[in-house]
């Protein structure tokens, strides 16, 4: 299971994608923060990941070392019914200074999860300060002191019209720096055109032949989504985390309490339609049934489609990013998401063909399963007989 804090709504950044909305202080208090961690684990969950989100959770590093606290304790009064536990960073890394590398350093279980485009360029054409200043060198050097405490940490970077074309020199960029993984992530929510697409498939095309380079040369990185498409070829179906179900093993708790599924879903946490819940009541399974019940509808739309066993139109905070809607999807996803598969499929047929070791020890010779929590899904036609 995973329980997100969504800590507050401010951030030192203005993102100009950022899809959190407007900037304002609200920040969650030590009492909706320990009655979240506690309601989830009344859950009895086998694994418990706790991920602070925001905003910028590194604003309030007090509160996250008291999370931290009431965890290590809460969990320890459990005796054997103990589950194992791990802390989420989701950040910036421009405020990551000595406080906070000795919270998060060993012995302690964080992984921190970067934005980061990609070169100064791409990077600082969004990332940027409220003054508009970009923030590319802050995110390098907190990364430095995220390697130098041994802390271990995953990249992302967010890719729009204007700067799909870069993928592969983005890709090759954030792979010097030491990342566990690296996720590719579209702005959905952009205006995407034909044109714009165009670009994406041959920036895919560059980061595709980058991705190959690491792996005639030895090196077996994870690229998302591209790693995803990978193997739902070989395992037939979409792996799919546990948000995909809509709070089955995900939820997100704001500093008002409120309880979303998916931390994408939160905006300014004013969608009362998207609410499964309050830490003071627990779960509504009224409210979460009938929101997996309207996400299901794009099952109709997508029924047709030969990708539809390796697509992640089920995805529901996609869904609000490209209709508002959940169940609603738009022409944009169809396309970002055939121009993933195509470019996946292009370079593991060319790996294979040409015996790549690393390429064939990575995805043949080793035992893939979801991450703990989550399920590979049926195939989706299967479903329909």
């Amino acid at each position: 299971m995973e329980l997100t804090l969504f800590v507050d709504h401010q951030c030192n950044l203005r993102c100009r994608y950022c899809y959190t909305g407007d900037k304002f202080t609200r920040p969650m208090s030590g009492d909706t923060m320990r009655k979240a961690v506690d309601l989830a684990l009344r859950a009895s969950p086998d694994r418990l990941g706790i991920a602070f989100f925001g905003g910028e959770p590194l604003i309030h590093l007090d509160l996250v070392r008291e999370t931290v606290k009431h965890v290590e304790q809460a969990i320890g009064r459990l005796g054997e019914r103990r589950p194992d536990y791990q802390f989420f960073m989701n950040t910036n890394a421009t405020l990551i200074d000595e406080r906070a590398i000795e919270l998060m350093g060993p012995p302690q279980r964080f992984t921190a999860f970067v934005s980061l485009d990609g070169s100064r360029e791409v990077h600082d054409q969004s990332r940027v300060t409220p003054s508009g200043k970009g923030s590319h060198a802050e995110v390098v050097a907190g990364l430095g002191r995220l390697r130098a405490a041994g802390i271990p940490f995953q990249l992302l970077a967010v890719y729009g019209p204007a700067t799909a074309r870069h993928l592969g020199e983005t890709l090759r960029t954030l792979a010097t720096l030491g990342p566990s993984k690296v996720h590719l992530s579209a702005n959905y929510s952009a205006d995407w055109t034909d044109d714009s697409i165009a670009e994406l498939r041959h920036g895919l095309r560059d980061a595709g032949d980058v991705w190959m380079e690491m792996f005639r040369a030895g090196t077996a990185l994870g690229v998302e989504p591209l790693h995803a498409k990978i193997l739902s070829h070989l395992k037939g179906g979409m792996p799919c985390p546990p948000r995909c179900v809509l709070g089955g093993c995900e939820w997100t708790v704001t500093p008002k309490g409120n309880i979303y599924p998916c931390a994408q879903m939160v905006g300014e946490d004013t969608r009362a339609d998207l609410i499964i819940g309050h830490v003071d009541q627990g779960i509504d399974l009224e409210g979460l049934h009938r929101l997996r019940k309207a996400k299901d509808r794009v099952e109709q739309t997508c029924a047709e489609c030969e990708l539809r066993d390796r697509c992640q139109s089920h995805c529901g905070c996609r869904h609000i990013a490209l209709s508002g809607e959940l169940g609603v999807i738009t022409a944009t996803l169809c396309e970002i998401e055939a121009a993933l598969i195509a470019e996946a499929d292009r370079m593991a047929e060319t790996l294979f063909a040409e015996s790549c070791g690393a390429f064939i020890d990575y995805y043949y010779k080793r035992h893939w399963f979801p991450v703990p929590g989550g399920e590979l899904t049926d195939l989706r036609r299967a479903r329909d007989a």
